[in-house]
């Protein structure tokens, strides 16, 4: 993944234009917190993916901040069976272009897909985790600049067009941070012995069905598999934070 930058999509979806020298080929996007996007390596949840014809794909990815946007004009026949094999949702890497839809009223950044590979919860667990580390990294290289009002010319030019402040690099860094909270097996987090957490899971798996399984059943299945109410909220309150489910309506739950 050489040359390919990590960011959080919260960050990403705040980008615009840079200026020309930033580019090459094609003209890079300058985010607040300072990176200069063109080739990103992203991983998330697919939670939505769609094709008209053979000529437009389009797509939608979510990390622990917000959404990336994918979009591909005629994919080739490789990324088309590539896409085509994943069920949504499930935990993806993207390999893509940083994009920005001008179009609209409003200029929407996207991601111009390259490659998608379906992955476990583990890799995107490492994603977030490494993801947090560059960003906190360079937010704070960024602080730097501001105190000092010296800084490499991307972060200049943030700063300006942006109006950053030490504020509001706090914020980004507190969105990377709270990112980390999605993240699995970081010792001390939960309180939920993981067999109790694994069972409340199944019950979901298992009898979601297309509408999902509202909180009083599934209380009721997992009191029945020795789990107690208490326990079991607390279970399922886990499995939400880590994406192992989603509700689609008020008190419904159903797998991801």
């Amino acid at each position: 993944m050489e040359g390919a930058g990590r960011i959080f999509a919260g960050e990403y979806c705040r980008a615009h234009c840079a200026r020309a020298d930033f580019a090459a080929e094609c003209p890079a996007l300058l985010t607040p917190g300072g990176m200069v996007c063109r080739l990103l390596f992203l991983a998330g949840t697919l939670t939505e993916k769609g094709q008209n014809d053979s000529d437009y794909f389009y797509g939608r990815v979510a990390d622990p901040t917000g959404v990336f946007e994918l979009r591909k004009m005629r994919p080739d026949t490789g990324l088309q069976a590539a896409v085509s094999g994943i069920d949504t949702p499930a935990f993806v890497t993207v390999m893509g272009q940083a994009r920005m839809n001008t179009t609209c009223a409003n200029a929407v950044p996207y991601v111009e897909l390259l490659e998608m590979r379906e992955i476990d919860r583990p890799t995107r667990d490492t994603w977030i985790i490494r993801t947090a580390e560059l960003t906190c990294e360079r937010l704070s290289r960024m602080k730097k600049a501001i105190e000092s009002g010296a800084g490499s010319d991307e972060f200049t030019q943030a700063i300006s067009e942006f109006r950053v402040s030490t504020s509001s690099i706090g914020t980004l860094a507190e969105m990377a941070c709270n990112a980390l909270d999605q993240v699995a097996d970081i010792p001390g987090k939960g309180g939920i012995r993981p067999e109790m957490k694994e069972k409340v899971l199944s019950i979901i798996r298992e009898s979601a069905g297309k509408k999902g399984i509202s909180l009083d059943e599934l209380i009721t299945l997992s009191g029945r598999s020795g789990i107690d109410e208490t326990a079991a909220r607390q279970a399922i309150r886990t499995l939400l934070e880590e994406d192992e489910c989603y509700q689609p309506a008020r008190d419904m739950y159903k797998p991801l």
